[in-house]
């Protein structure tokens, strides 16, 4: 054989490996090569269709969230949070709060419930705890929300929105790995939320939070690992709360100044820490209870629960719960809002519903409520989705609520067609419409969205196909030298 023949011949295996590298797949044992399926940003992630996405979500490695996780800048997903060993900006902090004073001294720690398997924060217990008298200004005992406490700082939850006949639209327990069918139905309706992000969410799923801010949603905290905030220590409130706005501070850019509690367990003692993080507590008026579907509730009966809530359209303006969750509570609210749009005059993210226009410190400036309305629902500064990304190099500096000037600290006091009351703290506590509490219990949580990935960086590219592959490429460039020499 010329040496001219033996050369095309290698090449062409050469060249041959090489593409079917790129496809993803492996040339020994047919199947995709996970790096070859990896979004390298924002951008490339929305265009993932979900139905492509495995049943345990699709992992990639943004290498400035791996280096987070591995410095312990954040805690491991899913557990709860403590603050991380050698972390001295967050003692800092931490110490600053717990000197301010702001935290009630005769609120205490409640007593937490214990799930199947001995799994710990599984509800509260609250024997020996006197509703009547409240005296914690305690959600779950009560669904009280204006604090029994005067602390300085400490101010009443948000839970509904002044205007008339307005639906205020919230998504807890996100970024979902597989969202974007739902939020490109969002876009597509021209429809914006508030988001309440977990933590570790954000940390394994980063591109899924940055596609939330840059779509145009106001992005809130919603706890690391999504536990009965109330039955937690003071250090492990303020790590849960903390590292959440930390992630999100470094995934999108932003400094969030809202959050809300998993299940609404919530008192006095948890909103002064929040207070003291510069994160106002925002509740709900009305639950769709959608994250039962499949847990002791039907679609149907969760579908019940928005007509219900349509119902009420002329009577009430409420901030809403519904979940980001997984396939079942996207699609029952896609399913649903028609019915909604067509019961309210309007549905509007509580940055429209509260006059919010400055929810974050950074330069980035939302719709007010007017605005919302008439057509104009573009916030101004927000990153594109093309070029946002992880900066571990970010700094998340923290303004205790009392020091903020904008934000949900000072919102705005609603438009001339409306009520003046956008801090909620002139309705009676007792008159919610619902007692419920938000999302699942706790032996679910790691369940799609927030899995327990053990290390740190866990959960992220497994690069023994990748070596695989790369050793394939290597012996076929020794076989066109081989072949060369013959």
């Amino acid at each position: 054989m010329q040496l001219s023949a033996k050369l095309l011949i290698a090449a062409s295996l050469v060249a041959s490996t090489s593409a079917t590298l790129q496809n993803g797949v492996h040339p020994r044992h047919g199947h995709l090569l996970r790096r070859a399926q990896e979004p390298s940003n924002a951008a490339d992630m929305a265009k993932i269709k979900d139905s492509d996405q495995p049943k345990d979500c699709l992992q990639y490695g943004d290498e400035a969230m791996t280096r987070l996780l591995k410095q312990k800048k954040l805690p491991k997903p899913s557990r709860i949070a403590s603050i991380q060993e050698g972390d001295d900006e967050a003692k800092k902090v931490w110490k600053e709060i717990q000197d301010s004073g702001i935290i009630p001294k005769d609120v205490k720690q409640k007593k937490g419930q214990t799930g199947e398997g001995g799994a710990t924060n599984m509800g509260v217990d609250d024997n020996g705890y006197d509703s009547s008298k409240d005296p914690d200004c305690w959600w779950t005992a009560s669904q009280c929300t204006k604090p029994k406490h005067n602390n300085k700082g400490m101010m009443p939850d948000i839970y509904t929105c002044p205007e008339p006949s307005t639906f205020g639209l919230t998504f807890d327990d996100g970024p979902y790995c597989a969202h974007n069918e739902f939020y490109d139905y969002l876009k597509q309706k021209k429809l914006k939320a508030t988001l309440f992000y977990i933590g570790s969410n954000v940390a394994n799923f980063p591109y899924q939070a940055q596609r939330g801010l840059a779509d145009g949603h106001d992005i809130c905290v919603h706890t690391w690992a999504h536990r009965y905030t109330t039955t937690l220590t003071d250090e492990q409130v303020f790590a849960e709360l903390f590292y959440t706005a930390r992630a999100i501070k470094y995934a999108t850019g932003v400094t969030p100044t809202c959050w809300r509690p998993p299940f609404g367990d919530v008192d006095d003692r948890v909103r002064a820490i929040a207070a003291g993080l510069g994160l106002r507590t925002i509740i709900w008026e009305d639950d769709t209870n959608d994250w039962k579907i499949g847990e002791g509730a039907t679609k149907s009966q969760v579908e019940q629960n928005y007509k219900n809530i349509a119902g009420k359209a002329d009577k009430e303006s409420p901030i809403v719960l519904a979940h980001e969750l997984n396939t079942n509570t996207m699609e029952t609210f896609m399913k649903m809002e028609p019915t909604i749009s067509k019961a309210y005059k309007h549905i509007v993210p509580i940055t429209a519903c509260q006059n919010v226009t400055k929810p974050y410190p950074e330069d980035i400036t939302y719709p007010d409520y007017n605005d919302f309305i008439n057509g104009k629902t573009e916030a101004k500064g927000l990153p594109d989705i093309n070029s946002i990304k992880t900066d571990d190099n970010a700094t998340y500096k923290v303004v205790a609520l009392a020091g903020q000037k904008n934000g949900y600290a000072n919102p705005g006091k609603g438009s001339s067609s409306g009520s003046s009351n956008s801090s909620n703290d002139s309705k009676d506590d007792s008159s919610k419409s619902s007692g419920s509490s938000d999302s699942k219990n706790d032996s679910s949580d790691s369940k799609d969205n927030s899995s327990d990935k053990g290390d740190g960086d866990a959960g992220f590219s497994d690069l023994a196909h990748v070596k695989a592959g790369m050793t394939a490429v290597v012996a076929a460039v020794t076989l066109v030298v081989a072949m060369a020499m013959m």
